[in-house]
């Protein structure tokens, strides 16, 4: 999880949205909606899914209900590392893509436009994931071209700039290389001063756009202030293992060992136990652990993290996803049983 984005900010949109139209004039779903959210970053998935449930009987017709259920589940795939929820993701974004064509024919085309931004959002972070950015840049300015088409209908849709400042950063991103170039601008900037921007002003997409807003300041190498949001994340959100990844990064970025390896065995504590596990973000956690230990020059500790994550029966998405941090923890072992082997030995040796 802690090499992805986080994509709360799509499910934020459908809220703001909502908000705006007759069917969420009713308080009680727009209450359904927040407490969704709320679940979801709670690690709550199951009653998040339940929530949608109960919000779908009441609006069976709507693209509100398809679209964050689809939103939870790859809230889930992203906390976990999997793809076990890729089947039912991909009706649910057909269903609702299928419902917001049927509101754009009814003339209701703001609307329909926040919607189907919102679903091909999911199809460039896709791309993102497995690494396809060239794809993924040239989806995600489709879904910026709808979303800047729902704006210019309600300049007042704050949480909005979240999804246009994500955008304007990763695609800066994909094309640093050419960025030198004066017809291609580096809107990096640009893009967290509007992230910021959604999280001061947004109505509800204050703690999404948090979410998103660390892992980009991860990223742009500003790890000081991705502590400072993440810790607040924490006080409203104890545990979540979507602000406790950007905290432990944070803190290993600043050198502050001590606070990194609590917070990585505060993560390991919390994944360890898990039913649902391919043992993908664990073999993280040992890495970090592996590599903390060894610039404090503690082989045992080297040792035990390295050999733990080396012991995971990994299936071979995972193997092939993660060779780069296998090799790593296999050249870890090696230092730290040569260290070992030599203090062993003795100084005469």
């Amino acid at each position: 999880m802690r090499n992805s984005l986080i994509i709360f900010h799509l499910v934020c949109f459908c809220t703001v949205g909502f908000c705006r139209t007759i069917v969420f004039e009713d308080s009680s779903n727009r209450a359904s909606v927040q407490e969704i959210l709320e679940k979801t970053f709670l690690l709550e998935y199951e009653e998040a899914l339940d929530s949608v449930d109960k919000l779908q009987e009441r609006l069976p017709d709507h693209t509100i209900g398809p679209l964050l259920r689809a939103g939870v589940l790859y809230c889930r795939m992203l906390d976990l590392e999997d793809r076990l929820d890729m089947d039912q993701f991909v009706r649910e974004y057909e269903k609702a893509w299928e419902l917001s064509e049927v509101l754009k024919k009814s003339g209701e085309e703001a609307e329909a436009n926040l919607y189907q931004g919102v679903l091909l959002g999911y199809r460039a972070l896709l791309e993102q994931r497995r690494g396809r950015w060239w794809p993924a840049v040239k989806i995600g300015i489709k879904s910026v071209g709808r979303m800047k088409a729902c704006l210019k209908a309600d300049s007042t849709f704050s949480d909005a700039l979240l999804g246009v400042g994500t955008y304007k950063y990763w695609s800066s991103k994909a094309t640093d290389f050419i960025n030198w170039l004066p017809i291609i601008p580096d809107q990096k900037e640009k893009g967290i001063e509007l992230m910021r921007r959604a999280m001061n002003e947004g109505l509800f997409a204050r703690e999404i756009a948090r979410s998103t807003l660390v892992w980009t300041l991860i990223d742009a190498g500003q790890p000081h202030e991705a502590v400072e949001l993440s810790l607040e994340g924490l006080r409203l959100y104890p545990g979540s293992r979507h602000f406790l990844w950007p905290l432990a990064d944070g803190y290993f970025l600043l050198k502050q060992f001590n606070k990194a390896v609590a917070t990585y065995q505060q993560l390991y504590d919390s994944i360890q136990p898990l039913k649902r596990n391919n043992h993908y973000n664990e073999l993280i956690v040992c890495k970090q652990m592996a590599r903390i230990y060894y610039r404090l020059s503690q082989p045992e500790e080297v040792l035990k993290w390295t050999e733990r994550g080396l012991s995971y029966p990994l299936d071979d998405d995972v193997k092939k996803r993660k060779k780069q941090s296998l090799g790593k923890l296999q050249e870890l072992r090696d230092k730290a049983m040569k260290t070992i082997e030599k203090r062993s030995a003795g100084p005469d040796n």
